[in-house]
């Protein structure tokens, strides 16, 4: 096989030269860090006249090395490469040369052998002998261009970008020291205040993008005070020498093996330019109805149409005895899937559902709890309501016409493994089982019908202060008062408490089921339902009516309790969801099949 090498390339390269699609051979490899995805690789690469031993292969090639692609002898063509001077202690800095993309023209097993006679390139070597001219003739080292118009920032000096090229975030690695990127701030954090052993400081983080990737930046006690007020989110800015590190996979799902941290070094300017080119939030939007299949902690994106938000609640966290506040609100889109997503803090107090918005949020953590799964929002979830996005835009317009009127599935409402997994009882089952005989109750999944709605009393004048949902005291004077606040209120909210009977063929059960799941059964939030009953008894007469007969998957929770010496189940209604019909076909056929002896 006749294959020429780019003889004296690597001469070239390593002077800082570029060197357009050099031929090199391969003729050793060994692994210098990590395990998994964060493994690198050094290559001794050969051009035939020269060999250099500091050629780094980058990570997204390490499969090429792994599965025995890319082997000994193999010749290749450099398609793209960087190279970075790194610190050599005691000997100043060396030039190494990081590999991008490679195209393998023969694999080692054909050649077999080492072609030339090449002699090691070292910095004394190349110092000694002038640079021969290769065919084709390289070009020289390109001037390095300027970064244009940056902002003036005080306290930072900028001139200390402007020898810089702009390097994309998909190719920074901690094995280069000189370069800038310019980005996006998609977030930014609030700053969180730390103390241990090792001593006490504060910190924000922030996620960057740009047109071919995504990192996130940590900015730690003095660089938190000197970036935090000047970065603001949806920016772009010229960045410099951070350190580089590796990525903390539990706390981000950022795609980058790397993070940034800022330093004293640290350079920012706002890119006063035209950045239209920059790109906001990266989303990987996955359908609702196939979130049930993934597994619990998976950090997902999401975007769905609120169909309903629940009451701000409050609740003190046991591990520091703060107070957080949290609001949960349901998502809902075109694949017939919904599911519930916990917003905190901030984003759960200032957050409006009464218009329907759309609801994009990017890294939103998977829970389960009792066989059910639902989203929450981290401290690093990007969160966007009504964003500018054609995904946005196309669900609104489904919503709009015909979509809040669709059957949907609420996967934060079902059992088991969502996909005819998990087993479903019966009242008599339940009662033959002795469920919520026990201290802490017992929690099943029923298929039923509601068989009887208690329509008086189904609705309260509730406290309208946040987390507390006491009924209030019609004082009669045109105000309400509240035993719990201890305070008067010229207002309420409306909240709900069904009474209601559940039947199945083994039985019936008196259940109850509180705001949320009162609200999901009688399809409306408890806001509508107390206008009814103010203005329109006849319509709230006939919504409790509709509702009879009809069959829901039931989430109840049972247990025996002592009223004036007598002993009786209460049952609560924890969620209440439309009947998947393909799901319970799925559960029929496997009973049909165990009954008849037939595996499955």
């Amino acid at each position: 096989m006749d294959l020429k090498l780019s003889e004296g390339s690597l001469e070239v390269i390593m002077n800082g030269g570029d060197y357009n699609k050099p031929v090199m051979q391969v003729l050793g490899s060994k692994k210098i860090q990590g395990s998994g995805a964060n493994e690198r690789f050094r290559l001794l690469v050969s051009d035939g006249k020269h060999s250099h031993s500091f050629a780094m292969l980058a990570t997204q090639l390490n499969d090429k090395l792994i599965t025995g692609e890319l082997s000994d002898y193999s010749v290749v063509q450099i398609d793209r490469f960087v190279t970075s001077l790194l610190k050599n202690t005691g000997k100043g800095e060396k030039r190494v040369m990081i590999i991008l993309d490679i195209t393998i023209l023969a694999p080692g097993s054909e050649i077999g052998k080492k072609l030339g006679n090449p002699q090691t390139w070292t910095e004394e070597s190349a110092a000694q002998a002038p640079a021969s001219a290769p065919n084709p003739a390289p070009k020289p080292a390109p001037a390095l261009s300027s970064i244009p118009k940056l902002a003036p920032t005080p306290s930072l000096d900028s001139s200390m970008l402007n020898t810089q090229m702009t390097h994309p975030i998909a190719h920074l690695s901690p094995y280069q020291n000189k370069w800038v990127i310019k980005a996006r701030v998609m977030s930014k954090s609030a700053i969180r205040h730390w103390s241990n052993a090792r001593g006490e400081g504060k910190l924000f983080s922030m996620d960057l993008c740009d047109e071919s990737g995504e990192i996130r930046a940590t900015a730690f006690k003095n660089e938190c005070d000197k970036f935090y007020d000047m970065i603001q989110v949806d920016k772009v800015y010229y960045i410099s020498r951070c350190q580089l590190k590796t990525a903390n996979k539990q706390f981000s799902s950022l795609k980058n093996d790397y993070e940034m941290t800022f330093t004293a070094d640290t350079v920012v300017a706002e890119c006063m330019e035209d950045s239209s080119a920059v790109p906001s939030i990266k989303f990987e939007f996955m359908p609702i109805n196939e979130i049930a299949n993934k597994n619990p902690d998976t950090l997902l994106d999401v975007i769905g149409v609120c169909k309903m938000a629940a009451d701000v609640q409050e609740l003190t966290a046991r591990s520091t005895g703060k107070l957080l506040k949290k609001r949960e609100v349901t998502l809902v889109d075109s694949s017939g899937g919904a599911i519930s997503l916990t917003l905190w803090g901030n984003d759960a107090e200032k957050f409006d559902g009464s218009s329907n918005p759309v609801v994009a949020a990017k890294g939103a953590r998977l829970t389960e709890f009792n066989s059910s799964k639902s989203l929450s929002c981290l401290a690093s979830t990007m969160l966007r309501i009504n964003p500018d996005l054609p995904e946005a835009h196309k669900l609104k317009g489904w919503y709009d016409n015909g979509g809040a009127d669709m059957e949907i599935v609420n996967i934060s409402a079902r059992s088991g493994n969502y996909g005819g997994g998990g087993e479903w009882l019966t009242f008599g089952e339940a009662a033959a089982k002795q469920l919520g005989a026990g201290e802490r109750g017992d929690s099943f999944t029923l298929l039923g019908a509601l068989t009887f709605t208690f329509a008086d009393n189904a609705v309260y004048r509730a406290c309208p202060a946040d987390g507390c949902n006491k009924k209030l005291v019609d004082q009669e004077n045109g105000l309400f008062r509240c035993e719990k606040c201890n305070r008067d209120y010229p207002n309420f909210k409306h909240r709900l408490l069904l009474a209601a009977t559940v039947s199945d063929p083994t039985g019936d059960q008196r259940v109850t089921a509180f705001n949320e799941a009162a609200e999901s059964i009688l399809g409306k939030p408890a806001s509508e339902v107390g206008k009814l009953l103010d203005y329109d008894k006849a319509a709230y007469a006939q919504l409790f009516d509709e509702v009879k007969f009809k069959t829901y998957v039931f989430k109840l929770r049972t247990k025996m309790e002592t009223y004036s010496d007598e002993a009786r189940l209460k049952t609560i209604v924890m969620a209440a969801s439309p009947v998947d019909y393909k799901d319970v076909n799925a559960r029929l056929i496997k009973s049909i099949k165990a009954l008849s002896g037939v595996e499955v």
